[in-house]
């Protein structure tokens, strides 16, 4: 596990010490809300520009549900992803609409029932609070507001090897990019 940590950490610096080789174009910092599987979920980013029309990204997602079945049991995600995106359409006129996909690493914890084995109702948690890993694909519609400002919908599905949630999670999100410099 500690091991993957460190693997994602080095190719995110690794990204990032390359691009400043060659031309920080930007760097932008963004903040989404919208739906996790069950619940809300919340999303910060880091975007290091490595040219106009890729960048890399570190996120940092949070997730609140409740699994709705014969008992709702409540639980909680939280991840860190770093990954890459590329630009694969921008509206030619005035630069104002771009999308983009990319993808990366997950690497986060999961909590179930409060870290609590046993319901309630004295039912009894198969699942148990863990470390998950995994990969994600993303996608991003942006829409520039102005020179410092753009609105952001975002939708990423995670593949979690591990997770005793469940392995693949979708996060639909809407929010602010704001560029830095």
């Amino acid at each position: 596990m500690g091991r993957s940590l460190v693997l994602f950490s080095f190719l995110f610096m690794a990204i990032s010490l390359s691009a400043q080789r060659s031309g920080n174009y930007a760097s932008s910092v963004g903040l989404s809300g919208g739906y996790a599987e069950d619940g809300f979920g919340i999303m910060a980013t880091y975007n290091y520009h490595l040219d106009r029309s890729t960048y890399a990204q570190l996120s940092i997602f949070a997730a609140i549900a409740e699994d709705k079945g014969d008992y709702d049991i409540p639980y909680n995600i939280f991840t860190v992803q770093p990954g890459c995106f590329a630009k694969v359409w921008e509206q030619p006129n005035f630069r104002r609409y771009a999308l983009n996909i990319g993808g990366g690493g997950v690497i986060g914890y999961e909590v179930i029932n409060n870290g609590n084995n046993i319901l309630e109702t004295g039912a009894v948690i198969d699942g148990k609070s863990r470390f998950i890993y995994g990969i994600y694909a993303g996608v991003e519609w942006e829409m520039i507001l102005g020179n410092d400002l753009s609105l952001l919908i975002k939708a990423n599905e995670y593949y979690h090897i591990n997770s005793d949630v469940g392995n693949f999670y979708p996060y639909v999100g809407i929010g602010l990019r704001y560029f830095l410099f």
